[in-house]
């Protein structure tokens, strides 16, 4: 870790020269140019673009003068661990939490939810707390923390929709654990992934949103019926949808067409090539539109690691050649993702032909609504219109994105395991988060 990536407190002398950057904006294709000082934009000034044949659109073309593209910091809402850290663990320190929220603004995330997965009680209020505690040591990283993610423990130990979350620690809903663990990290949980299979759904449901907590579904085995009465009480996002699921579900009526269908519902996907086929991608997108589609990478401990076998807490994981992540001995189980969000960005632009001003919401503004978060992490506003929100606002914090859209390939079947794939990605050439240049 980098001296510039330590410093907790104060402006330095570098971040008070005037600094200057050049890049096409992703939303307009509008070249600009973006200076910088103490921290701040102090000015942004649109460069002339007379005979420019440029479009940012699936492939990144950034026209004939070769500028990257230019865009605010991404925002994901489901961080198991990275870099050998695993969140969910009696273990965890608040280096090891510092480790993490590095790794992620080298990946130009700049807001996320530190995901608390499945584990023993003590474990996961200790981690809380360990968390809530890293930030108040380390409080320049406090803005990159919108809330923790608690997936589980109140989930269903169905075969599939369970997925990797050990059994013998899902529970049924308990106020009084939920208490403790929120009283733990001083009220830092802002979502709750629980299946509403057992009863009492809908009135635990209410109780979350009464302390102010969004709710999803997801790793579930609930009927219909249940999974109506979760979202009537206040339930808003399925999480990583498609995924934690049986092999063969009912044609009729089962828990995934209930979510999809059901337009209440956000969906968060995990596009990294492993997770959802290039088809139910389309499908799924088609049906809930960009406007309800969050993307999150799922990151895993293992994130940042070269393929190979690794001893975790709970279990033996393997990272394969082509970066899937798996139970170690069974290359079909998935166990969360080693990609960041940026290659879901990339890979649905190029499945659905998209531009990156069409799906780029999907990992900056669509989460912060639903978590009722400022739309970009350098403006403090919560407009849901986004009118007159610009993220290069002169007097802003000087937060953006400067990269090159490298496009994904499916192979002619979109087979995704195979030699053929190659997850898009974004290809950064600077990222500036409050005026420190962090690549």
């Amino acid at each position: 870790m980098t001296a510039e990536r330590t410093e907790k407190t104060g402006v330095s002398a570098a971040q008070n020269e005037i600094r200057t950057y050049r890049g096409r904006r992703f939303d307009a294709s509008t070249a600009v140019e973006v200076r910088v000082s103490g921290g701040k934009i102090v000015s942004v000034e649109t460069l002339d673009d007379a005979g420019t044949d440029c479009g940012v659109g699936v492939c990144g073309a950034e026209g004939r003068d070769g500028l990257p593209i230019i865009a605010p910091g991404l925002f994901d809402i489901q961080i198991n661990g990275a870099v050998g850290v695993e969140l969910s663990s009696a273990g965890l320190t608040e280096d090891g939490v510092v480790a993490v929220l590095d790794k992620m603004l080298r990946d130009g995330v700049f807001r996320c939810c530190p995901t608390l997965t499945t584990n023993a009680p003590e474990t996961m209020i200790s981690a809380a707390a360990t968390i809530a505690s890293a930030l108040k040591s380390r409080p320049d990283l406090r803005p990159t923390v919108w809330g923790i993610h608690l997936e589980g423990p109140f989930i269903s130990t169905a075969e599939g929709a369970v997925g990797a979350h050990p059994k013998r620690f899902c529970v049924p809903y308990s106020r009084e654990l939920f208490d403790r663990i929120q009283d733990a990290c001083g009220g830092l949980v802002k979502l709750v992934t629980l299946s509403p299979e057992y009863e009492g759904a809908g009135e635990f449901v209410r109780f979350l949103r009464s302390r102010g907590v969004v709710v999803a579904v997801g790793h579930t085995n609930a009927t219909c019926a249940q999974i109506d009465e979760a979202v009537s009480a206040g339930a808003t996002l399925s999480t990583h949808l498609s995924n934690a699921t049986r092999h063969l579900l009912p044609k009729w009526e089962n828990y995934f067409f209930g979510q999809l269908a059901d337009d209440r519902l956000t969906a968060s996907l995990i596009v990294d090539g492993f997770h959802i086929s290039p088809q139910l991608v389309r499908a799924i997108v088609r049906t809930k539109g960009l406007d309800r589609i969050v993307l999150i990478s799922d990151q895993s401990p293992l994130s940042g690691f070269a393929p190979g076998r690794y001893k975790t807490e709970l279990c033996e994981l393997e990272i394969q050649p082509n970066g899937k992540v798996t139970l170690a001995g069974d290359a079909n189980l998935l166990a969360c993702a080693s990609f960041p969000v940026s290659h879901c960005v990339a890979n649905v632009a190029s499945i659905e032909g998209l531009t990156l001003a069409q799906v780029y919401p999907s990992a900056t503004t669509v989460p912060a609504r639903l978590l009722g978060a400022p739309l970009f992490s350098n403006v403090d506003s919560t407009a849901c219109d986004g009118a007159n929100v610009d993220w290069l606002e002169v007097g802003a914090d000087a937060d953006f994105l400067l990269f090159r859209l490298i496009p994904a390939t499916f192979g002619p079947l979109g087979v995704l395991d195979g030699a053929s794939f190659r997850t898009g990605r974004f290809d950064f050439e600077r990222i500036v988060w409050r005026g420190r240049e962090i690549v």
